[in-house]
């Protein structure tokens, strides 16, 4: 995937973790921010801040009292923190999108997201309980957090075994054919 689409998904995946849960993209950025990093989020009172806002929105939202995420007092604060999200974490890339575009990603998977969300607890409240639908959409909201902030990158699966970018992936495991460890191929 060439860089500029890789920082573009990774805008639009926390992007989607703030539509979820409007202070968990955010808090994903700031704590995924390597050492080194010298932006505003990777500063210990950001992380801070944003840690103290994300457990507080994961308490608040199993209140059967807190308003709808759709509502303009829940929805705004998801695209503008969406796209906040979302140009910071592009700023990593090797190749970033430009600021603009990020924010747009994030500002538009978050408004996705958040109709998605509100509909998928309003569906899985009815069958299995607000709290087990909450869990669920807190489970999915990490897992994209994890995906977006990942070293590692969000990369396409390769569908061929035999495919170069396997080929590294396999060095040195011992698999027969495929070890080029300093003594040659092992058999």
């Amino acid at each position: 995937m060439n860089p500029a689409a890789e920082a573009l998904t990774r805008a639009g995946l926390i992007g989607a973790v703030s539509g979820l849960r409007s202070q968990w993209g955010m808090a994903a950025v700031a704590w995924s921010a390597r050492p080194a990093d010298v932006s505003v989020p990777a500063r210990p009172w950001v992380r801070g801040a944003t840690l103290a806002s994300a457990t507080g929105e994961f308490v608040a939202d199993k209140s059967p009292r807190t308003p709808s995420r759709l509502a303009p007092g829940g929805l705004v604060p998801r695209l503008v923190l969406g796209a906040l999200s979302g140009m910071a974490l592009s700023r990593r890339s090797e190749g970033p999108a430009t600021p603009v575009a990020a924010a747009a990603a994030g500002a538009m998977a978050a408004g996705a997201f958040a109709c998605a969300g509100a509909g998928w607890r309003r569906v899985a409240a009815a069958r299995t309980g607000d709290a087990v639908a909450a869990a669920v959409e807190d489970v999915v909201a990490v897992a994209l957090a994890w995906v977006a902030c990942s070293p590692a990158g969000v990369r396409p699966p390769c569908p061929r075994a035999g495919h170069a970018r396997h080929a590294i992936e396999f060095e040195g495991t011992g698999t027969p054919g495929t070890d080029r460890a300093p003594d040659g191929p092992e058999e």
